[in-house]
């Protein structure tokens, strides 16, 4: 499994988040009993300085989808996930078909897993969760047009500006009614024609560490 934790750039760093496989998450999961092997895992690297924000064992969750296209004009998925009152976002290119993939498997499966890798100085662990996806029609399905079209380095750069720059962070508003936001993640999620844009150093890893989940749609 590849983890790219940092890409350092001039203008500081980009957190990156992957499609894995739920093959190199099952063993000891009770959560993806009867998953298939080639399910999408959604990625994120968090900092040791976060990580104590997903240590707690039953966290109130809310998972879901958007898109940029109305806002920014920008065809970008964004992927939102809220543990407590950390808030994740994963901005995924809407014209990808490997995207698109993705999110139909986890709406024909019913859920979406999640691994969260946690740095602990040099040690790092995965936190596993999986979310519930409703597989009934969304408003996302206005946005399929966009599927196959070709990528555009625009596009790559728009993700990396909403990643660094706080935007994101600044017009986040809580999903859990009651539950303020403390934090908010941002991750560009780096397929593989996306790859050739994502210059800088990789780390590469496989947490050799599976703690229990975060409280989840299905927990193990």
């Amino acid at each position: 499994m590849e983890a790219t934790v940092h890409l350092t750039l001039a203008a500081g760093f980009l957190a990156i988040g992957h499609l894995d496989k739920l093959r190199d998450y099952r063993e000891g999961l009770k959560s993806a009993k009867g998953l298939p092997d080639d399910l999408p895992v959604l990625t994120c690297p968090v900092a040791e300085e976060d990580a104590h924000r997903f240590s707690a064992p039953n966290f109130e969750t809310c998972f879901g989808f958007g898109t940029t296209v109305k806002t920014l004009g920008v065809p970008l998925m964004t992927i939102r996930l809220q543990v407590g009152g950390a808030q994740i976002y994963w901005l995924a290119d809407l014209t990808d078909p490997e995207v698109w993939s993705a999110y139909d498997m986890w709406k024909r499966v019913g859920c979406a897993p999640i691994a969260l890798l946690l740095e602990s100085g040099n040690n790092r662990s995965c936190k596993f969760g999986v979310q519930d996806v409703s597989g009934k029609p969304t408003s996302m399905e206005d946005f399929r047009v966009y599927a196959g079209k070709p990528v555009s380095e625009d596009i790559w750069q728009t993700m990396e500006f909403l990643s660094k720059s706080g935007l994101m962070k600044m017009q986040a508003t809580t999903d859990i009614p009651g539950v303020p936001l403390t934090q908010v993640l941002v991750n560009i999620l780096l397929t593989k024609r996306l790859e050739r844009y994502a210059i800088g150093p990789k780390y590469v890893t496989k947490p050799n560490i599976i703690v229990p989940p975060y409280s989840a749609g299905r927990v193990g």
